[in-house]
């Protein structure tokens, strides 16, 4: 039978424990409608339910028990305020993605590596000299430039 219970729909039938999880996702204020989709068998640990990815209406979970899997549908106007709402209530297995990482200040040459010195050149910071055989910091990637260790700090 079709028909409505508040916001979920009774389209197909829900799998064990995950009638509850309906019931809170359905009390939410961002949440319009909730459709719970086909069942597929599955080999499964526990009983979780993840977030898969956002659709045109709102956003498609998976629900997972011992033996099997089933779609369900939020249909949310605001998708990400729905997504961090399941999340911070303990209803949906997601996590934000990490914040990209923050690009490297350009500057001057990067310091590749600390190597000994093949010839006598002299220092690119403080021009003193720097003898064969002493360690330095080899700067740049194609030409390359000593400078001496301490210069570098």
């Amino acid at each position: 039978m079709k028909f409505r219970v508040g916001k979920i729909k009774r389209e197909h039938t829900v799998i064990e424990k995950l009638w509850p999880y309906l019931e809170q996702m359905a009390a939410g204020d961002c949440i319009v409608s909730i459709i719970p989709g086909p069942i597929s068998p599955l080999n499964a640990k526990a009983f979780e339910i993840t977030f898969q990815r956002f659709t045109e209406t709102g956003l498609r979970l998976l629900a997972k028990n011992g033996s099997a899997v089933q779609e369900v549908y939020v249909v949310a106007p605001d998708k990400a305020a729905a997504l961090q709402w399941l999340a911070d209530e303990g209803l949906v297995d997601w996590e934000p993605p990490p914040p990209p990482p923050r690009p490297k200040p350009a500057g001057g040459p990067v310091a590749v590596k600390t190597v000994v010195v093949p010839k006598d050149t002299a220092c690119t910071t403080c021009g003193r000299a720097i003898l064969a055989g002493a360690r330095a910091v080899r700067l740049g990637q194609k030409n390359y430039y000593y400078v001496h260790v301490r210069c570098v700090k």
